[in-house]
């Protein structure tokens, strides 16, 4: 029942900042005006850097317009929840799903990991091999949890990332360079270039059939490429 019916679902048609705008819009709404308790976990997808077709009179004129509307947003919700009471207990994990960055003598299914809180090291870089096994593990230590199986337990926490020295000063969100992405132009609802089609095109929250299908198009997908690949 905590689950956000309003906020949107994976479709990159529907700008990142949207989906901040509705997250700081519940999270006043819920927990700075009281009307619920505040969740010891909260989790929130913001999809945008996954990427998708040019589409320069909706404000993306690059496919790497995408990622600023995504580093613009998660740069918002920084600097939001760094302005709120819980800013002082709270801590922030950032990570992306098949980022497959640096395609070189390291295996390519590494992906970025930023941790933001006021007991974190700030500027700092850690040298720790993770995994999401680490990122489970120190949450289950943060809640007093236990681990779910033995991949979260043999895991390496992310202790290397902590201080006993806190810094609570707030956090500001750098603007976009709007040569790359335009959040006016692409949250304007009057525009006639606006795609109120593919905003309507979300999948359901937590609909079996729709997740049936995407998972169908994706085993057809799989065996399509294995059967591509056997005759190259």
């Amino acid at each position: 029942e905590r689950t956000s019916k309003m906020y949107p679902t994976y479709n990159t048609a529907i700008p990142d900042q949207f989906r901040i705008d509705q997250f700081i819009r519940e999270f006043d709404q819920k927990w700075m005006g009281g009307q619920d308790t505040m969740p010891q976990l909260i989790t929130v997808i913001i999809p945008n850097d996954h990427g998708a077709g040019e589409r320069p009179e909706a404000g993306y004129p690059f496919r790497e317009s995408y990622m600023a509307d995504n580093d613009l947003a998660v740069g918002r919700i920084v600097e939001y929840l760094s302005r709120t009471p819980y800013w002082k207990s709270m801590m922030i994990v950032i990570t992306e799903d098949d980022a497959q960055n640096g395609v070189d003598h390291i295996d390519a299914h590494r992906s970025l990991l930023m941790v933001v809180s006021p007991w974190v090291k700030r500027d700092y870089v850690s040298h720790t091999h993770y995994s999401f096994g680490s990122l489970f593990k120190t949450f289950w230590n943060i809640l007093g949890l236990p681990y779910l199986n033995q991949y979260d337990a043999g895991a390496t926490d992310l202790a290397d990332f902590f201080t006993d020295k806190p810094d609570f000063k707030p956090y500001n969100a750098i603007p976009a360079d709007i040569r790359f992405f335009d959040p006016q132009m692409a949250l304007d609802p009057f525009s006639e270039h606006f795609d109120w089609k593919a905003i309507t095109e979300s999948p359901e929250m937590d609909d079996v059939e729709d997740m049936m299908r995407e998972s169908k198009e994706q085993d057809e997908y799989r065996l399509e490429d294995r059967e591509r690949k056997k005759k190259e």
